[in-house]
């Protein structure tokens, strides 16, 4: 019963996310995204242990609101209703672009695997933005 709950949640998850992605992400940031959720959810379909599996789910639960309130924060500032844009140049004049995610620490500490995944990752974001942002 329980791997039913579990097996209907990851569901419900994932469509939410795939929807929260059309919604919310610009196109080539779409591709990415559900990309890398169809992939993280394909390679965690085989585990079993309830405590990496509430892991899972939390850490997508928590994207997906961030993903929400970044859309939410975007169109309450193109509606005026937010002053504080943090997108704002220094001349006082708006960017039309708006950032989403958030910036890792600092002092993050990553695996050998992990520094990798984050890397391929990385340049992915960077291809589907035509190259657009940071640097290579």
């Amino acid at each position: 019963r329980t791997a039913l709950k579990k097996m209907s949640q990851a569901k419900s998850l994932y469509r939410s996310l795939l929807r929260a992605h059309t919604k919310c992400l610009p196109p080539e940031m779409r591709a990415l995204g559900d990309s890398y959720v169809k992939s993280e959810f394909r390679l965690h379909k085989s585990v079993t242990k309830p405590e990496q599996l509430d892991q899972f789910f939390s850490q997508w639960n928590t994207y997906l609101e961030h993903i929400k309130a970044s859309a939410r924060a975007r169109d309450m500032r193109s509606a005026g209703a937010l002053d504080d844009d943090p997108s704002s140049s220094n001349d006082g004049t708006a960017k039309t672009e708006h950032k989403i995610g958030k910036d890792l620490p600092k002092d993050l500490k990553l695996d050998e695997e992990q520094a990798i995944n984050l890397e391929r990752l990385r340049e992915e974001a960077y291809r589907a933005a035509g190259g657009t942002f940071g640097s290579a």
